[in-house]
């Protein structure tokens, strides 16, 4: 029997919008019907540029289309909730970007809105798409790496603040800063490649140094400003417990005095994994540990067998669940638990002391 076509709506034409969900969608064999944007000369520039025939200012105009089927969200953090429980409601699949909302009990909404739909909900948790993700999650599955004690994850920009005013430094409509932009990813990654254990408690910390100080501003954005609110952290390190033994150390900043450096690594007790592309090279980022003869030996395994990765393979992932093609990769549970974690990571911050899951 024929699957039925889809067709999708987009609502935020921000970057994220016009770079990664509409050409997404549409490289996943879905017509992108609706484009929405409060900006909505932005929305019709956005429209015209990738051929989406219908632009919105208001989303319930969108929503209120019978003929769309799935939409995503990709608009300030704060509006995820409101807006994907009422997709939802219209009877709409959706891929909400990360983090899934600016709290847990937000979060917890989504998923039960979701439930009561019968519509399918994810994150786009983008990097546990790319190979080598993959690649290391197959290793540690597999036992190749025995217990892994450590995972240590990191993603150091040395200027990467979206700007002074957008809607990114903005503590209402953000949550948080650099913790919830790029640590949401990192630690969603770690969670992912240990088959997502409990967390037993959390040591966190934050800074707002160097946004204080307007040093380190980035190219990301559509509305950067060098002017105006900046009330987030740009800087988030964390110690996380696991109930299996191991640790996730985990830091991310969107500026710092020093090199930036983007570094996934995996401690075990029969081997391990290092993902850098800035040691080993884009082209084979990926590197295994293993003992040979007593010594520890680096491997270069072949990834060939593997999809790329990135928005592009999470939004068709999220299609085919649809679809019944296959498992919905990213689950909203899991975002939920990764967005607790990132709560305590703040709340420990502010109480100077480790704080239990």
């Amino acid at each position: 029997m024929a699957i039925p076509s889809l067709r999708a709506g987009v609502i935020g034409c921000g970057e994220i919008g016009r770079r990664g969900h509409i050409p997404g969608f549409q490289a996943a064999g879905v017509e992108v019907a609706a484009v929405c944007d409060t900006n909505l000369s932005r929305a019709e520039s956005v429209a015209r540029e990738l051929q989406v025939p219908n632009a919105y200012a208001d989303y319930h105009e969108l929503l209120a289309r019978p003929d769309i089927d799935v939409v995503s969200v990709g608009l300030p953090n704060a509006l995820h909730a409101p807006v994907t429980i009422q997709a939802l409601e219209a009877g709409k699949h959706v891929l909400c970007e990360k983090p899934i909302s600016v709290n847990a009990a937000l979060a917890e909404q989504m998923v039960a809105a979701a439930r009561q739909a019968g519509k399918v909900l994810s994150v786009n948790q983008h990097m546990r798409f790319d190979a080598t993700s993959m690649a290391m999650r197959d290793a540690v599955a597999a036992g190749r790496l025995g217990h892994v004690y450590l995972t240590d994850v990191r993603m150091v920009r040395a200027q990467g603040i979206p700007g002074y005013g957008s809607w990114f430094t903005n503590q209402d409509l953000a949550g948080a800063g650099a913790l919830f932009d790029i640590g949401v990813h990192m630690l969603d990654l770690a969670m992912f490649l240990n088959g997502f254990p409990q967390v037993t408690a959390v040591r966190g910390f934050t800074s707002t140094a160097l946004g204080d100080q307007k040093i380190g501003l980035g190219s990301w954005g559509v509305d950067r400003g060098t002017e105006g609110r900046y009330d987030v952290d740009d800087t988030a390190i964390a110690h996380i417990s696991l109930a299996t033994g191991g640790v996730i150390r985990l830091m991310v900043t969107w500026a710092a005095f020093g090199p930036g450096e983007e570094r996934v690594s995996l401690f075990g007790t029969k081997g391990g994994a290092d993902r850098s592309p800035d040691r080993y090279g884009k082209e084979s980022p990926l590197r295994f540990y293993e003992a040979r003869e007593g010594k520890i030996e680096p491997v270069t395994p072949d990834l060939s067998a593997y999809a790329a990765g990135g928005t592009a393979r999470s939004i068709a992932a999220f299609i085919q669940a649809i679809r019944g093609e296959g498992p919905l990769v990213v689950q909203p549970e899991q975002a939920v638990a990764v967005l607790r974690v990132l709560e305590l990571i703040m709340k420990s911050s502010r109480s100077g002391r480790e704080e239990r899951a």
